[in-house]
């Protein structure tokens, strides 16, 4: 599986965008079990790294979006492909407008 990439507009403040980062490595974290091996912080919690056996997941937030990128090739297409719509689905769901 290529390497991926998205970016979401947030809409949001800087400071809640990087609460929700922090809310789905939470969610990934703790679903994905012993798929995720290592979770790695930026001093001031804007980037994030997720890695384990044969992938690598990068968030980042900033004033405007949140942006992605990852390699799965390592988990093959029968993990790789719900991984992928997993954290995709997670990351729009913590990051979506909700209606006034």
């Amino acid at each position: 599986m290529p390497l991926i990439t998205f970016s979401l507009q947030h809409g949001r403040t800087f400071a809640e965008a990087r609460q929700r980062l922090a809310t789905v490595v939470d969610e990934v974290h703790r679903r994905g079990g012993a798929l995720v091996q290592h979770v790695t912080w930026s001093a001031d919690h804007t980037q994030v790294r997720l890695e384990g056996v044969g992938y690598w997941v990068a968030m980042r937030v900033d004033a405007q979006a949140e942006h992605g990128a990852g390699d799965l090739a390592g988990l093959g297409g029968l993990l790789g492909g719900p991984l992928v719509q997993r954290i995709t689905q997670l990351v729009q769901h913590a990051f979506q407008r909700q209606l006034p």
